[in-house]
């Protein structure tokens, strides 16, 4: 009896664990993507997340349009929305630190923009790819949807690692991050590098919401949780490091699972936190240590 709960306590945390880590991977994939580049955090980037959520929402639920077509506007409004305060922003807020300050009264404008419009309504279902039907799995029940996210995630985040490891334009983008004015003397357009890893992540981290958001709801303030994962997994992986996010995204994960389920309180926010100011201590240049560039 007590063998057999031991090992469905222990399948509970390897299942949930990987999945949420590979999910978390994928949310942060963008978010490191950004740094390890342009050296500059986009505090933007959970606002674009809950940006895509709302449009699958209007455009599937409200407008009742068919869902894939829902999602693929979905996809290329929150990219336009994302280029939109880029661009704006690299304009007119030249110093790093106002440009993220710009950045993160851009995504609590979003915030108020979207609470307006969908008049504070709270706890909204956006409908998924697959149904949320669960699958048994050795006695841990598993919703279908968890399985397809964190199956694209562990793709696309692969995938991602390949491109910028093998490709030429892979690369470039490694020139640039290590010395754009280099960079710049062998003909390399840093400015287009900074604009097209923008332009991807905000991709990643739209795809990341149609994935992730069906198994959750759809709120003003959702925006923030996102971020936080995505920023708490780049300094334990280390910033920039895009070779280390899959084991951070995994030690954040592991953590909340075991701890979800050891304690009867949804304290999920608090264990990435507290696994964050450890590391810091610690490890304070993150897993991959070395310098703030994109390492493959």
């Amino acid at each position: 009896m007590i063998s057999s709960l031991i090992f469905s306590t222990l399948l509970y945390i390897l299942l949930y664990g990987t999945i949420f880590g590979l999910n978390y991977a994928l949310l942060t994939l963008g978010f490191t993507l950004v740094f390890g580049v342009s050296k500059i955090l986009n505090l933007s980037y959970g606002a674009l997340y809950m940006s895509t959520a709302y449009f699958i929402y209007l455009f599937a639920v409200m407008l009742s349009i068919n869902l894939f077509v829902s999602i693929l506007i979905a996809v290329v409004l929150t990219v336009a929305i994302g280029l939109a305060i880029f661009m704006i922003m690299t304009k007119f807020a030249r110093d790093p630190m106002i440009f993220m300050i710009a950045m993160l009264l851009s995504a609590l404008l979003l915030q108020y923009i979207y609470t307006y419009f969908f008049q504070g309504e709270v706890g909204l279902i956006i409908p998924g790819v697959v149904s949320n039907v669960s699958l048994n799995i050795l006695g841990v029940s598993v919703s279908q949807s968890y399985i397809l996210s964190a199956s694209v995630s562990l793709i696309l985040v692969l995938a991602v690692w390949l491109w910028i490891d093998r490709s030429s334009f892979g690369r470039k983008v490694r020139a640039t991050s290590e010395d754009y004015e280099t960079a710049e003397l062998f003909g390399i357009n840093s400015k287009m590098i900074y604009l097209l890893i923008f332009i991807i992540s905000t991709a990643i981290v739209a795809i990341a919401a149609v994935l992730i958001v069906p198994v959750q709801v759809v709120t003003p303030t959702m925006w923030v949780e996102p971020f936080v994962v995505a920023f708490a997994i780049s300094i334990i992986g280390g910033l920039g490091k895009l070779r280390w996010t899959i084991p951070a995204a995994f030690i954040i994960s592991f953590s909340q699972v075991t701890i979800l389920y050891l304690v009867p309180y949804n304290i999920s926010d608090i264990t990435a936190f507290g696994v964050v100011i450890i590391f810091l201590i610690l490890l304070p240049k993150g897993i991959g240590g070395g310098k703030h560039e994109l390492q493959v």
